[in-house]
């Protein structure tokens, strides 16, 4: 019995680890000499991919998701997760892609945006367990394109 409350503990605290929000940026340089149709002449800064999950009861109820709110201290989302907190969709997403450009005095493009939702039907014996729960994580990235300074 001892076993399975650890492991459930352990499952709990890795879902709870896979529900944050991250921001993630490529490597300065990386993308020097790359020419992006639809915005010539202009150099990339960088690319930019931002990644929130979620988990839910019954696909309606959100136990926790990833913390997409804007941190204008540090210039950047809360990350980590919120409780009973529904962050995960494209406005979401936009609002912080946006933030992010705003931030860095940049422009977008190239945005793309991916999504995937899971049950956990196959995760218990019985299945009826896990089918009560679902996730959904969802990312969208994009290039940084800086402005120009007379802008």
């Amino acid at each position: 019995m001892k076993a399975l409350k650890t492991g459930a503990l352990a499952a709990a605290l890795a879902a709870i680890a896979a529900g944050c929000a991250t921001i993630s940026y490529s490597s300065p340089g990386k993308l020097d000499g790359i020419s992006v149709k639809g915005i010539e002449g202009k150099q990339t800064l960088r690319q930019v991919v931002i990644s929130t999950s979620g988990y839910y009861v019954l696909w309606t109820i959100p136990l926790f998701s990833g913390d997409l709110r804007w941190n204008p201290e540090k210039q950047s989302i809360n990350g980590g997760f919120s409780f009973f907190s529904d962050q995960v969709g494209v406005n979401e997403l936009q609002t912080a892609l946006l933030n992010v450009a705003k931030s860095r005095n940049c422009d977008l493009a190239d945005v793309h945006y991916t999504d995937s939702d899971a049950s956990f039907a196959g995760a218990s014996e019985a299945g009826i367990i896990g089918a009560l729960f679902g996730s959904s994580q969802m990312s969208v990235s994009a290039l940084l394109v800086p402005r120009n300074k007379a802008e």
